[in-house]
């Protein structure tokens, strides 16, 4: 990543990558402890409602089928486990960078990389990689970080993803046309920024590049892949997907076949 050009045109372009805020940053202190357990990380977000919040819609969403609804968040973060729980964490305190954006878009936005995220961790428990399952949720939750990045800059430019609803991918290219960026870059820079995991950086960085993705170690591969497929079952086939297909059946078998049952499930 040291080297990649677009990193560093993005760092040259002038953005201002946003700083995680103070409970984001306490959760993740306490989750680089082994030894802490859902109490420690409860007790570090017990000061931001915003996280505590969507720690219990996220806990009680259909795809984790809970058998009881959490009530708390240490039920949620029990429920969750580490790695969901820093996802969520990571993309509230994000989005709370978002202020002062258009508010419609931010919302499709986010809705839109919950609902990728909420599917790459289903595809991802079909396939033989499952136990990437919780890194592939919060690889997907964050991969369009790089938007907020670009709309920070320049605000008027979220014009071009307006009235899309879920599906994205047309507007966010016209995005990095118009800025002259590229929100995967971004969405990167973000994540190594944010200390999260090098492998989700890389994944991030390919996530519509798939000739990039296949030149990646195993896991931030499968990961990209795993991402693409997430924008599959969320957006049907589109143009964004079908430079996937080979890698996603050859890497994971997940072909058309699979996909449909997916879908259906």
């Amino acid at each position: 990543m040291d080297k990649d050009q677009l990193i560093e045109a993005v760092l040259a372009s002038g953005v201002v990558l946003p700083a995680p805020g103070p409970g984001f940053l306490r959760l993740q202190a306490a989750a680089a402890s082994e030894d802490a357990g859902p109490r420690e990380l409860a007790a570090a977000v017990s000061q931001d409602p915003a996280i505590t919040g969507a720690l219990l819609r996220v806990a009680n969403s259909p795809v984790f089928r809970p058998r009881a609804a959490p009530r708390s968040a240490l039920e949620a973060i029990t429920m969750l486990g580490r790695t969901r729980t820093l996802a969520t964490a990571a993309s509230t305190a994000l989005r709370s960078h978002c202020s002062g954006l258009d508010a419609d878009v931010i919302e499709a936005v986010w809705s839109a990389s919950a609902r990728a995220a909420e599917l790459t961790y289903a595809a991802c428990r079909q396939t033989s990689a499952k136990a990437l399952a919780d890194l592939a949720y919060l690889a997907a939750l964050m991969q369009d970080a790089g938007i907020a990045v670009l709309l920070r800059r320049s605000p008027e430019l979220a014009a071009a993803l307006k009235g899309q609803g879920h599906t994205l991918e047309a507007g966010i290219r016209a995005l990095d046309a118009l800025s002259g960026a590229d929100h995967a870059a971004a969405g990167a820079l973000v994540a190594r920024n944010w200390k999260l995991p090098q492998d989700v950086a890389e994944a991030i960085r390919a996530h519509h590049d798939p000739r990039q993705a296949a030149r990646l170690s195993e896991t931030p591969r499968f990961l990209a892949i795993l991402l693409a497929t997430g924008r599959r079952l969320r957006d049907g086939v589109s143009p964004d997907w079908i430079d996937w297909t080979e890698l996603a059946e050859s890497e994971l078998g997940l072909d058309e076949a699979s996909l449909a049952e997916l879908e259906e499930a």
